[in-house]
């Protein structure tokens, strides 16, 4: 069944930014791929979580984040729930893993739901979201 969120935004133009790419291409997914149950953004910005926002899907988006003024941020972007999450783990999918099952505690995510996580593989810079991620969780 076609998704009822299709979305146009931004799809005739070229994109500047990475992490504006990423973005898109993950609310595309989400609308395209009935699997899809959220979208997790691993933010230091809150910026990537914001860009998705304004493509509608209909399914939440969780913004993580170990600052506070980055959660207070993103919990005024349509569709966002901000989560603090602290890790001492670099970046790559064992940050990923360890975020999802935060969320699965927390009551956000269920067993076998997909998720598409963001990220940027360099741990600790502003900006660097460059890494789209489909996990099922387990």
């Amino acid at each position: 069944m076609p998704s009822i969120n299709v979305s146009n935004h931004r799809l005739n133009k070229e994109f500047d930014l990475i992490e504006e790419t990423v973005a898109m291409a993950t609310m595309y997914a989400a609308n395209h791929m009935s699997k899809v149950k959220a979208m997790v953004s691993l933010t230091e910005s809150g910026k990537t979580a914001l860009m998705m926002s304004r493509i509608s899907s209909g399914k939440p988006i969780f913004a993580l984040s170990r600052h506070e003024t980055t959660l207070s941020r993103a919990a005024l972007y349509r569709g966002v729930t901000p989560v603090f999450f602290e890790s001492d783990t670099g970046a790559g999918p064992e940050v990923a893993h360890k975020a999802i099952a935060l969320l699965k505690e927390k009551g956000l995510l269920q067993p076998w739901d997909v998720v598409i996580f963001t990220q940027g593989d360099v741990s600790g810079y502003v900006g660097t979201t460059n890494t789209m991620r489909m996990i099922t969780v387990t």
